[in-house]
């Protein structure tokens, strides 16, 4: 099991502000897929007698973004509370005596969730006037509450998780006629370009390989040249009633020219590092495209787009911090 805590103790211990009963939740893993069943432990530590109700996993998505042009304008900042559930673990028709127990939970986590995301960049020139902020997170976090009354007992900590958006079903192959006279691949008037881009896969992960293929078909007179793919990532920010666009570039991969008369087919793999997860959630949303150029002087340029449609961030490596699972027993009614 995996815990990244948010409040610093001992598991299994009190501190100076002693209470009856502490709880504590860790989940199996860091990541979980949408439509994927999020199951954990909840460890409880009772110093005294206590009469709860019941025992309830609360779980919940966040939504900020924020970004600021300079030092004179305002920050466009909002707060989004993506979703909240509230999880019966266990009712209790007995006082929870003196002693560690451990409670197993699951919960499947919707469909319709984005991917968690993080990007926050400051960019910075010589001039205060000239500094930039950027800030879209989607976070989630788990945690588990004993409740008399419907009121929270006892001192309670959290963990937070991550959601990995699944691949889509998508086509990964794009062609693009300069004219409305060429209707299948292969056959081409004398003075015109095709190409076709295609990428092995709809769906990566950091330190993934993408292998890209495309092939060019030159029957101009003229060398086509310049030939340069680049995978842009688009990211859509909104807050207060105003958007933020920001596109960067991740890779450029160049391409040999391709002389009058031929056929070319290039492939070309790339290794994917420190790239974002795509997301779509209601104040940001992030996808990738893969664009290829290519220039014949005095001839139409021919540019194609690709969308990769998900690329999944690695989860980050948690300290293994669970209780020891001997020092506790399973409760039974």
């Amino acid at each position: 099991m995996s815990k990244t805590r948010r409040q610093s103790s001992a598991p299994g211990t009190l501190n100076r502000n002693d209470v009856a009963v502490e709880v504590e939740v860790y989940t199996d893993k860091d990541y979980f897929l949408p439509g994927e069943k999020l199951t954990g432990k909840i460890y409880v530590v009772a110093k005294e007698s206590v009469r709860v109700d019941k025992l309830v996993a609360v779980i919940e998505g966040f939504n900020h973004v924020a970004w600021q042009e300079d030092k004179r304008s305002i920050e466009y900042a909002e707060d989004v509370k993506l979703f909240e559930e509230r999880v019966l673990v266990r009712s209790f028709s007995k006082p929870i005596p003196v002693g560690r127990f451990y409670f197993d939970f699951s919960y499947l986590v919707p469909e319709f969730l984005p991917s968690s995301f993080n990007v926050d960049t400051v960019a910075r020139n010589l001039k205060w006037e000239d500094i930039r902020m950027h800030v879209a997170t989607v976070n989630y976090s788990i945690r588990a509450v004993l409740e008399r009354l419907d009121e929270p007992v006892g001192r309670v900590s959290g963990q937070p998780f991550i959601i990995h958006a699944p691949p889509e079903k998508t086509e990964t192959v794009v062609k693009e006629d300069i004219t409305e006279q060429v209707k299948t691949f292969g056959c081409f008037p004398r003075g015109y370009i095709t190409a076709s881009l295609t990428i092995d896969k709809s769906s990566y992960k950091n330190n993934d390989v993408m292998s890209i293929r495309l092939e060019v078909t030159n029957m101009t007179p003229l060398p086509c040249k310049n030939i340069i793919a680049v995978l842009f990532r688009k990211l859509k920010v909104l807050a207060q009633r105003s958007q933020r666009n920001i596109r960067t570039k991740e890779y450029m991969i160049e391409f040999e020219d391709v002389p009058s008369g031929e056929r070319a087919t290039y492939v070309k793999d790339v290794q994917l590092k420190n790239v974002l997860p795509t997301t779509c959630s209601r104040n940001i949303k992030c996808n990738y495209v893969l664009a290829v150029r290519c220039e014949v002087p005095f001839s139409t340029n021919i540019d194609l787009t690709l969308p990769v449609t998900t690329i999944i961030a690695p989860s980050e490596e948690h300290e293994q911090s669970c209780p020891p699972l001997q020092l506790y027993k399973p409760w039974k009614d």
